[in-house]
């Protein structure tokens, strides 16, 4: 005869026999580290979830079984505690379109939403709801994110997208080639933010798959463009757009640059008149790698940070890549 604690034994192995980590620790740590979260990962692992809690309460259940003695009155409240489980809101990459040097690139401006709300993330990148008024969004008005399906649980799985809105299939008027492409890729890094990075992104309009999309010619799933083809070679993280800041304690400002000799480029301007200046090193050389360093706080008043690199063609070939974001220390 089995016992209760053979009982207990079975359900626990049968609850974690399916159950595969998804991520090295290493990939982990990186992420968890990261000064923006990503949460794509906690949505495949929440069928796990749910069913060790499922054996968890089938076990609590078993230990309150008639013929046991150890079972006490619960909490007084009746209630229970799982805040440590899902967090109520959570930061997500949101790619927006900028006018750079180069033509049109993606600018990463990261944004809070109800955590899982997925749909809302990717509505809010296609109605172009950036803090930042040099980021937009070209997609025509009444362009509906109908659903969003990452549940797939691997890196190979498309990230399903199902839009609608008027004459998608068509390049809107006014918009260039160059726009519509990565306007495109805009859905492809937004929507794959959700689940992983490398996910590919089958894009479907009314439910169905469509041969062109803003009359750019289109396969299915679309996988990300390089981020040297794609996203602008200098990005400015932290501070955000608008933010506002009291001395004394500086600002840490945080980003991302593909720069030359991984020399990064910073000036603190108030109108047309640098008031600081000074420069950094990002982690690789070359290509798109963090940065960060102190800001000191100036006086009060309103300021633009601009941050750059170099120009190693000495102004034979285009400026300087570069990003802004508009302050007030008080």
């Amino acid at each position: 005869m089995n016992t209760d604690e053979d009982r207990v034994r079975a359900l626990l192995d049968e609850a974690v026999s399916d159950v595969e980590p998804r991520r090295s620790l290493d990939e982990i740590r990186s992420r968890t580290t990261s000064t923006r979260t990503r949460r794509g990962w906690v949505w495949g692992a929440g069928g796990a979830v749910l069913a060790t809690a499922a054996t968890i309460a089938a076990i609590v259940a078993l230990s309150g079984a008639p013929g046991t003695t150890d079972a006490g009155p619960g909490p007084a409240d009746g209630g229970s505690d799982s805040s440590g489980v899902f967090d109520e809101s959570a930061s997500y990459d949101v790619y927006f379109v900028g006018d750079t040097s180069h033509g049109p690139r993606l600018f990463d401006e990261p944004h809070t939403f109800d955590d899982g709300d997925r749909v809302g993330v990717l509505q809010h990148a296609l109605d172009g709801s950036a803090d930042d008024p040099d980021y937009r969004s070209y997609w025509p008005e009444g362009t509906k994110v109908d659903a969003v399906h990452a549940d797939g649980g691997s890196p190979e799985a498309p990230v399903v997208v199902d839009l609608s809105g008027p004459a998608l299939t068509d390049r809107p008027s006014g918009v260039s080639t160059a726009q519509a492409q990565q306007s495109v890729q805009q859905v492809v890094w937004t929507a794959s933010e959700l689940a992983y990075p490398q996910s590919p992104v089958d894009i479907r309009v009314g439910g169905r798959r469509v041969s062109t999309l803003l009359g750019v010619p289109l396969t299915s799933p679309v996988v990300r463009g390089s981020a040297d083809d794609v996203l602008a070679q200098v990005q400015v993280i932290t501070p955000k757009q608008g933010s506002t800041w009291s001395a004394p304690d500086p600002i840490t400002v945080e980003g991302q640059a593909a720069a030359f000799e991984a020399n990064v480029q910073w000036e603190l301007r108030r109108g047309d008149t640098v008031v600081k200046r000074g420069f950094t090193t990002a982690e690789e050389c070359c290509t798109l790698s963090p940065f960060s360093f102190p800001l000191p706080l100036p006086p009060p008043g309103t300021y633009t940070l601009v941050v750059h690199d170099e120009d190693p063609s000495g102004g034979e070939g285009p400026a300087p890549w570069q990003d802004t974001k508009e302050i007030t220390v008080r």
